[in-house]
């Protein structure tokens, strides 16, 4: 039997959150890491945000939102999720764009703000958004019908996503 949406989801967002969850620690370190360290975490931050986060954006958009706007009669219901959509990709890309030509010996004090402060803004604003997608997934579950259930979760085994 085939994953349902519901099932497929909270386990793209586990694996998210996993990642997500160590945002903190990588904005604390920052200030005081070494600047090799600070390098790698922030390398490992980028990989993850654009093989793993930005897919899920994506085929969210494409396959949920859809969906959840029908349901509600297209009263663009999802506009407040994709706007913080775009926040979510403007983000990340500031993220890589200020991890892109650090220093390998030194990291500024500027550029070490800049980037926590990009880091913790981003961090919050998962935290919450990818909560309120899980209360959206059981919205779409009720509404749908099995098979278009079973698409919408092929839908969701996004690139980035390890097969189940």
């Amino acid at each position: 039997m085939t994953q349902t949406l519901p099932q497929v989801t909270h386990e793209n967002h586990e694996r998210l959150l996993r990642h997500v969850n160590q945002m903190p620690e990588i904005g604390d370190s920052l200030l005081a890491a070494p600047a090799d360290r600070v390098r790698t975490q922030l390398q490992e931050l980028g990989t993850f945000l654009n093989s793993n986060l930005l897919p899920h954006v994506t085929a969210s958009e494409a396959t949920i939102y859809p969906e959840l706007e029908r349901m509600m009669q297209n009263r663009h219901s999802m506009t407040p999720m994709r706007r913080e959509h775009e926040q979510i990709r403007l983000l990340a890309a500031e993220i890589v764009k200020l991890s892109a030509d650090l220093d390998a010996r030194h990291v500024t004090l500027g550029r070490a703000i800049a980037l926590r402060r990009v880091v913790f803004q981003l961090y919050a604003l998962l935290k919450i958004h990818l909560a309120e997608e899980e209360t959206y997934i059981r919205i779409v579950e009720h509404g749908v019908t099995a098979d278009v259930n079973e698409l919408m979760a092929a839908a969701m085994a996004h690139p980035g996503v390890p097969e189940a």
